[in-house]
């Protein structure tokens, strides 16, 4: 297919031999991505088309050239300022691997690395994530690729990380906040009322209603469906059917597993299916 063929499209690959990723590739993307969240380290290369990236507060801007990192669990959205959208390399990486190279780095467990300067423009990194980028999309060997992946990760930790503390305020609110988040982490597909989340927090409902939305950025109901959509994807890689899945997950059918499913990840639950061709058209 001829790159001019390729807009709105989405590539999308999880290599068998490093489990702890997933590659995707977007070509004249320009549909905006709403706020979300990641379960793991968001890492996206423009390659062309500016754009905006809406990040901890603050507006920040996405050049051709530049390399976008987003710590997980942060909310942010982003979009192209043209509408000829922007070409992207993006990669996924889970918390688990990060945590480990720290670790080994500063000889002792660490918090999170975690990533102030959210835009680089740095050349050497920008050409080591493209290196890195392309050996996963071209025929190389896993040890060239694993090679690639944790030097990479070392210098980026090395040289853009503060590893001493967490990026957040602490205090009786965030815990509060907190413990409701791992409610609904783990009844995600329950139809949970806004009265028991505040309960589990200890505070009002409306209080409650409040202060996690300026924390997260998003409010209960928003962070439960993109909960449900992380775990869709869980069951979708693990072959399940989109029914099933979208039972499993608390929708109320298929058609409304596929609505958010498409407005957060950009691609159908039936593009994103391990037995589908990883090329995406994303105005079907």
């Amino acid at each position: 297919m001829d790159l001019s063929e390729k807009r709105e499209l989405i590539e999308v690959w999880r290599p068998h031999d490093v489990t702890e990723i997933e590659l995707r590739r977007g070509f004249a993307v320009s549909r905006p991505v709403p706020r979300h969240w990641h379960e793991e380290y968001q890492l996206c290369l423009v390659q062309s088309g500016a754009g905006e990236l809406i990040y901890r507060g603050r507006s920040l801007q996405t050049p051709p050239a530049s390399l976008f990192m987003v710590h997980p669990g942060e909310v942010h959205s982003n979009r192209a300022f043209a509408t000829s959208g922007c070409s992207y390399r993006t990669l996924f990486i889970e918390v688990e691997l990060v945590r480990r190279i720290a670790a080994e780095l500063e000889g002792a467990d660490q918090a999170l690395p975690f990533f102030k300067t959210a835009v680089i423009t740095d050349q050497d990194v920008i050409r080591q994530y493209l290196d890195l980028h392309l050996a996963f999309e071209r025929p190389s060997s896993g040890l060239e690729r694993q090679t690639l992946l944790l030097n990479f990760l070392a210098d980026l930790i090395r040289r853009f990380s503060e590893r001493s503390r967490e990026p957040s305020s602490y205090g009786l609110e965030r815990q509060a906040v907190r413990r409701a988040c791992d409610y609904l982490a783990e009844h995600y597909a329950e139809n949970v009322s806004l009265e028991k989340l505040a309960c589990i927090a200890n505070l009002s409902p409306f209080h409650f209603n409040r202060v996690f939305s300026e924390q997260l950025g998003l409010p209960p109901h928003a962070f439960q469906t993109q909960l449900r959509v992380l775990r869709a994807k869980v069951l979708l890689r693990q072959g399940y059917s989109i029914s099933h899945v979208a039972a499993q997950t608390g929708f109320a059918d298929q058609s409304h597993l596929t609505r958010h499913f498409k407005r957060l990840a950009l691609v159908t639950p039936g593009q994103f299916t391990p037995k589908t061709a990883r090329t995406f058209n994303t105005a079907q």
